[in-house]
């Protein structure tokens, strides 16, 4: 029980760190900030490496709700997006947490998008997030089309690609 009590206090106290874009941070129509991440692999991920690509940048914590509920649907999304875009890619980033939870959820969803380690939240911060998940549509310019603070559904993610995109 104590537990759930500290699952809870640890969401409010990260809400109050962050918030989707607001405040300090990336704003719509603004360049992307760039990264160096990894993923559980150890494999080195930086944005601009996407440059030309139409980026989906993620952040979650497996504590979120949202987040859990919405990783099945981004990976049906990530599929059948990218079969109908190679140039899209999901880059999902954990914020600042045990590599051991970050593993076991990839693998209880079958992700096959890369997960990416924000060890310390230095990444979230840069972005101005303050709430999770929040979600980033990145152009093929490395510009912030939409910035978007909960969970997006398929019809509405791949609505946005395909305007993005054109």
């Amino acid at each position: 029980m104590e537990w759930r009590y500290l699952k809870a206090l640890a969401f409010f106290v990260l809400i109050g760190m962050f918030s989707c874009g607001g405040g300090k941070g990336v704003k719509i129509g603004q360049q992307a900030l760039d990264f160096e991440l990894q993923d559980l692999q150890g494999k080195t991920y930086r944005l601009s490496d996407y440059r030309g690509q139409i980026v989906h940048l993620h952040f979650w914590a497996d504590w979120c709700p949202r987040c859990d509920e919405e990783f099945d649907r981004m990976e049906r999304a990530y599929k059948d997006l990218k079969e109908a875009h190679p140039d899209f890619e999901i880059l999902a980033v954990n914020v600042d947490q045990p590599r051991v939870h970050v593993e076991e959820f990839v693998k209880r969803h079958g992700v096959t998008f890369p997960v990416l380690l924000d060890v310390g939240a230095k990444v979230a911060r840069s972005y101005g997030v303050k709430g999770l998940p929040c979600n980033f549509l990145i152009d093929k310019n490395g510009i912030v089309r939409e910035v978007i603070l909960g969970w997006i559904d398929e019809e509405y993610l791949a609505e946005s690609i395909e305007k993005i995109g054109s």
